[in-house]
């Protein structure tokens, strides 16, 4: 798809002559039916073609007997102004919303039990200052929120840290306590911590395989003598909770997981003390190098500031 002009003719422009006269061509093909649509004469199209070849140092089109062909330069100065023009007008836009933020719609990834802390009251106060702006929120694993922030589907991501190698930009990063989740009058509340071979003897409730907090549990080294068969294990971070406060079993969650429980007194985490497995990062992620819509950057304003809260 060829480059299309700005609507904006008699506004701000953010092409110098030659470059829109290039553009032009390149769409047309011909420099006359070029001069025709910008209702300057031909000679000034060629004019201002060359001018701009010789500044380059190469030729930008080949001439044909009948119009003009893209060279190799001419292709790759075309996609740069394809770019070019796609940035200004989504500057445009974003200047247009942010005039009264009028409208938008904000994707965002999340652990499930996360949203449920965390979602309802982000979009109600957003809502109470922009009606305008509509919330898409996606539950998944870590893996699943991270990719799809990478790829653009989703405008920022809040799981637990991505890899490395995923072309994501930590904004907001905080290391998360790992404990046991007991009732206050529990025999293990009042110990400052605890290594996870001491609990093996106990009514563990675990997260499943292939969640990442049992990625970090598997990593301890617990001897070959340490066989154990827990009590539970689930993908279900609710009812790790309720299984805890219940009393029936001991359960290994992060101290987000429980922050309200933890708040009222409910439940006490007493925290892991096995090296390399008493936290787990989390973190607030956008895909690098990305211009978020205006709607989107207010939004992750807002989950920056509140980002210590939200992890305790």
């Amino acid at each position: 798809m060829f480059f299309s002009l700005p609507s904006r003719e008699a506004g701000v422009h953010p092409f110098a002559p030659f470059i829109r006269y290039f553009v032009e061509v390149a769409r047309r093909g011909s420099v006359r039916s070029a001069a025709d649509h910008l209702h300057v004469a031909p000679s000034a199209v060629t004019r201002q073609i060359m001018k701009f070849e010789e500044a380059l140092g190469v030729p930008l089109f080949e001439r044909l007997p009948r119009g003009v062909r893209l060279t190799a330069a001419g292709e790759t100065m075309l996609a740069a102004t394809q770019r070019l023009n796609r940035d200004f007008q989504d500057a445009l836009a974003q200047i247009d919303a942010l005039r009264g933020l009028r409208r938008g719609r904000v994707r965002i990834g999340i652990l499930q039990y996360m949203s449920e802390l965390i979602a309802p009251g982000l979009i109600a106060d957003v809502h109470a200052r922009y009606p305008g702006i509509s919330f898409s929120v996606e539950t998944g694993n870590s893996a699943e929120i991270t990719t799809r922030v990478a790829k653009g589907e989703l405008d920022m991501g809040m799981c637990w840290d991505p890899p490395l190698a995923q072309p994501v930009t930590r904004l907001r990063t905080a290391n998360v306590p790992i404990g046991l989740a007991v009732l206050p009058d529990h025999p293990l509340a009042k110990r400052k911590s605890v290594r996870f071979r001491e609990c093996l003897g106990l009514p563990l409730v675990l997260p499943a395989q292939g969640m990442e907090l049992r990625t970090t549990l598997d990593r301890l080294n617990l001897g070959p003598q340490a066989r154990f068969e827990p009590l539970l294990e689930t993908n279900s971070i609710a009812m790790m909770r309720q299984m805890a406060l219940a009393g029936t079993g001991v359960s290994v969650m992060t101290r987000i997981s429980i922050l309200p429980e933890l708040k009222a007194g409910r439940l006490v985490l007493v925290p892991l003390a096995d090296r390399g497995s008493s936290t787990i990062t989390f973190s607030l992620h956008v895909r690098m190098e990305r211009h978020l819509p205006v709607a989107a950057a207010v939004v992750l304003e807002l989950l920056q500031q509140r980002f210590d809260d939200y992890v305790g």
